[in-house]
């Protein structure tokens, strides 16, 4: 990825429904590397992360927070 962190929001709406469960776990292992504990992730209302990854906490209906690491 050619972003640089840290960020403290990312929106990914609408993208993860897309891929397998496997492509979207490597996705968020790159992903979790980019944001500091504590912060956000927006997903789409479709999307989420259960079985997919564990870095982050559920905090709304698609928004996530990043657990300490």
């Amino acid at each position: 990825m050619p972003l640089k962190g840290p960020l403290d929001i990312i929106f990914c709406r609408n993208v993860i429904i897309y891929f397998d469960k496997a492509t979207q776990a490597k996705l968020f292992a790159r992903v979790a590397g980019l944001q500091n504990s504590g912060a956000l992730l927006f997903l789409g209302h479709s999307e989420t992360l259960h079985g997919v990854s564990d870095g982050w906490s559920l905090i709304g209906k698609t928004v996530y927070r990043k657990k300490s690491a």
